[in-house]
């Protein structure tokens, strides 16, 4: 991948007028928002007037013969149905943000293998897919919020992050407290099956992807790479996202700069995924999922953090 460097010159200004709006620090995370902002777009001041939200929807074969979603394929196709009608509740809240949803439908109606049997997906597949994910920068956005749904996405990430960081399944599956007992179990035995499966193919972050991912996990590895390097900033959602930023951190820790958490849930596997990442998230939202609602949130608090530099000169 080609290493795109941010540009320091426009969050030096950024700096620099904050301090002649008040004293070090009186913005808070906001002020390091808009230099974060400033540095990636490469420009002053930071605007964002071309925000885009990216949803993939995915399938995969383990949600279809284990209790480990709350969710189905139905379900699945129903809230993409809403989304492009513009009928969602994420749907408004996109638009209050002033943020265009592009939504990435990855073959629901043929889920991915069942991982516990086999690798969910051929090197083709996860490459092709990968690939697949740059078509979010299409339409040049200033800045990029990206969002998954899916029944049995939290479990493939969940075994993901077992193969990048260790730990046991029933740490990484820990879901937030509306997720019956029974099928938090189920899911620590679909991950345990899975790393049984498929130890020793787990320690390359891409190959742990293709065995234990999912479509829509490769999908936001495809344009986490393309925004960097077009130099786009890029807002995470939940902790799927999260752990498809960790799986491009994996390869390269520094070739997430880029990148942001807008939020996080209440599942506490997320907030352990951010640890890794050592990123803060723009705030404690506390959704009880992703599904986009915290990424398009953040694009909203993000062109607050921008209001400050309304009517100064541009550059870039």
């Amino acid at each position: 991948m080609r290493d795109v460097q941010p540009d320091e010159g426009p969050a030096e200004q950024v700096r620099e007028a904050l301090l002649g709006m008040g004293r070090e620090g009186d913005f808070g995370r906001l002020g390091k928002a808009s230099q974060w902002l400033a540095r990636w777009q490469r420009r002053y001041p930071p605007r964002i007037e071309n925000a885009t939200l990216a949803i993939f929807a995915g399938a995969h074969g383990i949600s279809g013969g284990s209790d480990v979603s709350l969710s189905s394929d139905d379900s699945t196709m129903s809230k993409v149905g809403a989304l492009r009608d513009g009928k969602a509740p994420l749907s408004a809240i996109a638009a209050q943000v002033g943020a265009n949803i592009r939504v990435f439908e990855l073959a629901i109606e043929q889920p991915t293998a069942d991982f516990t049997d086999g690798a969910a997906m051929s090197e083709k597949e996860c490459a092709a897919t990968i690939a697949y994910g740059f078509e979010a920068l299409e339409g040049q956005p200033d800045v990029l919020g990206l969002g998954v749904i899916g029944a049995g996405i939290g479990t493939a990430a969940a075994a993901v992050a077992c193969a990048l960081y260790g730990g046991t399944a029933d740490y990484w599956v820990r879901p937030g407290p509306l997720a019956p007992r029974n099928v938090s179990g189920s899911r620590t035995d679909v991950v345990n099956a899975a790393l049984a499966r498929h130890r020793g193919h787990l320690d390359d972050p891409l190959e742990a992807l293709r065995c234990v991912g999912g479509r829509e996990l490769a999908a936001c590895v495809g344009a986490i790479l393309a925004a960097r390097i077009q130099s786009v900033p890029v807002v995470l959602d939940g902790f799927a996202t999260t752990i498809a930023a960790g799986i491009v951190h994996a390869i390269n820790p520094a070739a997430v700069s880029h990148v942001m958490s807008g939020h996080v849930t209440k599942r506490p596997a997320h907030q352990a995924a951010l640890d890794r990442l050592d990123m803060a998230p723009l705030l404690p939202l506390e959704f009880n999922t992703g599904g986009g609602m915290g990424s398009t949130a953040a694009i909203g608090l993000l062109k607050t953090a921008c209001a400050p530099f309304l009517g100064q000169p541009q550059s870039g």
